[in-house]
């Protein structure tokens, strides 16, 4: 199966060379069209429906965001490229397959192209505005829903579900009430940018905590029990910003 793929890139030379990284590394790719600009790229999306979409952020005439924003649903996959490192966060809000920093590197392209082709594959396609409806509802409330991409398949967790979260080098491990472990491609910096307003801390260099399932704290081995048993490290240097963590939840 061919995955009908569009490149919205505004520089020609960027656009160029990841064109070729795709059709010499990713032969599943079928590149149909290219955009330089939002409107020139929402034309494109209409009349050709991809599957998957190269997207980058900044363009004249707006972001790729604000690309989004001109779809009531979103039925392809994303893969977000960009420069700039500080996107990863909105990269996450929307669902985004991966988030590819420039220059890209051809190892981290092909783990790209293989988690958007499970996804397709899956047929898990997403309505990020459902997602966005309920939470509205619940804004500021553990109850609101955050979408995390696991293996290909796309999971939409309540903030109050979410245990912790364990950094794994560039990735995360999100441990859930399900019992679930899940290994989200984004990296735990970006989690707690989102979680840390919802009541989580970082307590450690690779772990966050939701206070909510915190069942007891041994302050002479500087570990936390959390509600599924899991014990998790205290860093030196974070134990005073922990404690007082836990004095701010009575």
């Amino acid at each position: 199966m061919e995955i009908k793929t569009i490149i919205i890139e505004d520089e020609h030379k960027t656009r160029e060379v990841l064109d070729m990284k795709i059709k010499s590394l990713c032969p599943e790719l079928d590149v149909i069209a290219y955009a330089s600009n939002i409107d020139s790229a929402y034309s494109e999306i209409q009349k050709h429906n991809p599957d998957l979409i190269f997207l980058d952020v900044e363009m004249p005439g707006g972001t790729g965001f604000d690309l989004l924003d001109r779809f009531k649903e979103i039925p392809f996959e994303i893969i977000i490229t960009t420069g700039y490192s500080r996107y990863g966060l909105q990269a996450l809000k929307v669902s985004a397959v991966d988030y590819l920093l420039k220059p890209i590197k051809s190892d981290e392209l092909q783990v790209a192209v293989k988690n958007a082709l499970l996804r397709i594959e899956a047929r898990t396609k997403r309505n990020d505005y459902a997602l966005l409806k309920h939470n509205i509802h619940f804004l500021n409330d553990q109850r609101t829903k955050i979408s995390i991409n696991h293996l290909g398949e796309i999971y939409f967790v309540a903030i109050k579900d979410i245990i912790r979260c364990e950094a794994y080098e560039k990735y995360t491990y999100i441990y859930t009430v399900q019992n679930d472990k899940l290994l989200s491609p984004v990296g735990i910096g970006t989690y707690d940018d989102l979680l840390i307003p919802f009541g989580f801390c970082r307590c450690h260099k690779s772990h966050s905590v939701n206070g909510k399932h915190i069942l007891k704290y041994d302050k002479r081995e500087s570990i936390v029990q959390m509600s599924n048993l899991s014990n998790v490290p205290i860093a030196r240097r974070k134990k005073n910003q922990f404690e007082e963590f836990l004095e701010s939840l009575n």
